[in-house]
């Protein structure tokens, strides 16, 4: 997957970055895990705006689309192909469904949802991924969607 201007894959400071995080990374899951914890440790969960994982990466803060475009442009950095999707998420919080962005990499021959905001890998059965995309025009599908959805949870079978 190419560097996008939301996802710059090629940008030096994100190729560094990204080589230093995941240094004693033996393979493309324990690179995401050190990309997942670095992440976790540095970016503050923040509802700012952000255009790219440039700025996210100047500014130490973001929300769950921030997140999404840093990770995403460190992992394609690094060789493993990647994805942002959109869609929503169970917020315990608020006890419901919300939008959310989250990651897709390409791990041991299949697509594995990754949620950096959310610090999991692969991201739990509570993600509904509704559409692929960073760039503006992929997100204009989901305008019509916004406040028409009603979703509730009928029940969790625990193992």
């Amino acid at each position: 997957l190419e560097p996008t201007l939301a996802v710059p894959s090629r940008n030096e400071r994100i190729r560094t970055t990204a080589a230093e995080i995941a240094l004693s990374g033996r393979n493309p899951v324990e690179q995401v895990r050190l990309l997942l914890d670095w992440i976790q440790r540095h970016i503050r969960p923040e509802a700012v705006d952000v255009f790219s994982a440039l700025d996210v990466l100047e500014g130490k803060k973001a929300e769950c689309q921030g997140h999404a475009y840093l990770y995403t442009a460190f992992a394609r950095s690094l060789g493993i192909p990647t994805r942002v999707v959109n869609g929503i998420v169970y917020a315990k919080d608020y006890q419901g469904f919300l939008f959310h962005t989250w990651s897709e990499s390409h791990l041991d021959g299949k697509w594995v949802a990754v949620d950096p905001t959310f610090h999991q890998l692969p991201a739990d059965a509570t993600h509904v991924k509704f559409i692929e995309g960073e760039t503006v025009s992929d997100l204009l599908p989901l305008v019509p969607l916004m406040g028409k959805i009603n979703l509730r949870i009928v029940s969790v079978n625990n193992p």
